[in-house]
Order: structure tokens, then sequence, then C-alpha cells
């Protein structure tokens, strides 16, 4: 048995700096971006992070772990592909997560159905080289299946 879209919601946004703390607490700086800047002279987006958050209501030990992708895609769905040191490559993060609480040795733990949450975090502090004029989207995807998205434009100098 496995955890399904069905069983979980999530958050995804786009921010000037996001991190999780030690307690697990996250901490967000300039969220909520639409219009990601631009530099024409180093072809490179403005830096940002992408937040994601997923919460799933674990149903049993069994269903507990679950596969999470974040994906960057364009204005028509496809995968962004991007150079890369090892080549060319698609712009996507996947992750296995245990969604079960850890508690403290001596400390009771939830029971099964309470919520399991896990962020993920991803920084681009030198921004990205994507077109200018264009819209894209980061998806957030669990075993597979769409979870949520968020949308954004890049832009750019007004011709003429």
């Amino acid at each position: 048995m496995t955890l399904t879209s069905s069983a979980a919601g999530g958050t995804v946004l786009i921010a000037d700096f996001v991190n999780v703390d030690a307690a697990g607490k996250v901490n967000i700086v300039g969220g909520g971006i639409q219009f990601l800047g631009f530099d024409p002279g180093t072809g490179l987006t403005a830096p940002f992070y992408v937040f994601a958050n997923i919460t799933v209501s674990i149903p049993s030990v069994e269903a507990a772990q679950a596969t999470v992708e974040v994906i960057l895609v364009d204005a028509d769905g496809q995968p962004v592909t991007l150079a890369g040191p090892e080549g060319q490559g698609t712009v996507r993060v996947h992750q296995d997560v245990d969604f079960r609480h850890k508690a403290a040795p001596g400390q009771q733990r939830p029971p099964m159905g309470f919520p399991g949450s896990s962020n993920l975090v991803l920084a681009f502090p030198g921004g990205l080289p994507l077109s200018a004029g264009s819209s894209y989207e980061w998806v957030v995807q669990l075993n597979g299946t769409r979870l949520t998205s968020t949308t954004f434009f890049v832009p750019g100098p007004v011709a003429g």
C-alpha cells in the first residue's frame, strides 16, 4: 500500500529566501513571487528559492512513504531542459520521503492518521538561465501524481 495524492495536500511558492530551522519551522522572506526578475546582461533570472510543503494523512506504517518530485515546466507543460556540468538535463528534484513522525526518546508519537509533513527547499542563489518573456510552472508530484503547482513569469525588456 502506498500514499496517494487523495490523502495529501501541498503548497509551493517562490520567495527571495527560505530556510527550515532546526525545530522544523519554516522562515520565508519575500514569499509569493509571480514575476521573477531577469538580467539581460547575464541572461539569468534574479536569485530565488522554491519552497514546497507536502502534508499527508498517514493511514498505516506501511503507507507512510512516498516519492516527491518538484519539476520546472514551461508554458506547454514540458519539463525545462538546461545545460549543466554533466550536459543537458531537466530541472527536477526527486526525493523519497518517510512521513512518519520522529518523536524524541520518551515522547509519545501521534496516532496513525495524524498528518505527517515534509518540507523541500530549492535554492537558486545565482538564478537560472530562463527565457525572458516566458511563463513557467513549478509542479509538485506525489508518487507521480500532480499535487500542486505555482506559475511565474520572467519579464524582459520591452522591444523598441
